[in-house]
């Protein structure tokens, strides 16, 4: 395959950024078949399918999912290398494609982003709140935050904080159903879990001195969406799993209440995923330094 295509490799991954033939062609200001053809060129060079096609859906074949990484790289390592050798005017602009977790949405996060946009007005951000597997990134997103260990993948992976969780309440829940003094009460309380492939039934804490606890859990409310998650909590439905840095202020707010204080859950380690050659961009970078400060506040 010639890979000296670059307006084909480029037109390709617009598409499947975009979602569309039509999308791709509208911001590349060309004919929906002039999209098209460049595709069907790369696949007639490749001598593979790169994408499924019906009416109403495009997907990645699993060659398409292969180039489409290397084309991101390509074109990440160009851009950056035309910004080293010819800048011009603000290096920080452009698009930004981000996934976090609802968690990692902090107000601090949402302020640092407000002034970089602000002292770089070209920059654009597109944020996505979504727990999502790593697959999300071969959907033209620059970056993800992922939580716990780093599977074994392509992706460039730079570490950027270390996050405690604490169990809470509200203090309307306590006066209620009482308070837990030790870990194997939580197996009468009712206890906020997370909605998964498996039904979460236990809960695994650690005490200061580092012993682990696995407790029976139970309650009358589940949710896959962490975000319910902790608006059940503040609402009283019952004891949530919370970060340490959010439990601070709620608690000085009079707005929840620590449970269990000796008790923990085994500390999680937050990464910035990103294709090879984003970490290159300045805009990119910029992003994943605030990531970096504000989650490890």
């Amino acid at each position: 395959m010639a890979l000296d295509r670059l307006d084909d490799l480029r037109t390709f991954t617009r598409v499947i950024e975009l979602g569309s033939m039509s999308a791709a062609a509208r911001a590349l200001r060309l004919s929906t078949n002039a999209v098209s053809r460049r595709v069907m060129r790369l696949e007639r060079d490749a001598g593979v399918r790169l994408l499924h096609r019906t009416t109403r859906h495009l997907a990645l074949t699993d060659e398409g999912r292969a180039l489409l990484g290397r084309c991101q790289r390509i074109l990440a390592e160009l851009e950056a290398a035309e910004q080293e050798l010819h800048p011009v005017g603000d290096p920080i602009q452009g698009q930004v494609r981000m996934v976090l977790p609802p968690a990692a949405a902090k107000p601090e996060l949402l302020d640092a982003l407000g002034r970089l946009l602000e002292d770089h007005p070209r920059l654009n951000v597109q944020l996505q709140i979504a727990n999502v597997g790593l697959d999300r990134l071969s959907a033209g997103v620059d970056l993800a935050v992922h939580v716990g260990p780093v599977p074994q993948t392509s992706l460039v992976a730079r570490r950027l904080a270390t996050v405690s969780w604490s169990l809470a309440a509200a203090p309307a829940y306590l006066e209620r159903h009482g308070r837990p003094h030790r870990p194997a009460d939580l197996a009468r309380h009712r206890c906020l879990r997370f909605l998964g492939d498996r039904p979460q039934a236990e809960w695994r804490l650690v005490d200061r001195g580092g012993r682990e606890v696995t407790v029976p859990v139970g309650g009358n409310f589940e949710s896959d969406d962490s975000r319910v998650l902790a608006d059940a909590t503040y609402a009283g439905l019952g004891i949530g799993v919370r970060p340490q840095f959010e439990l601070a202020s709620a608690v000085a707010a009079g707005r929840l209440e620590p449970v269990l204080r000796g008790y923990v859950f085994d500390r999680i380690v937050l990464h910035a995923l990103l294709p090879p050659g984003r970490i290159r961009l300045p805009r990119v970078a910029a992003i994943v330094e605030i990531l970096r400060t504000t989650l490890a506040a």
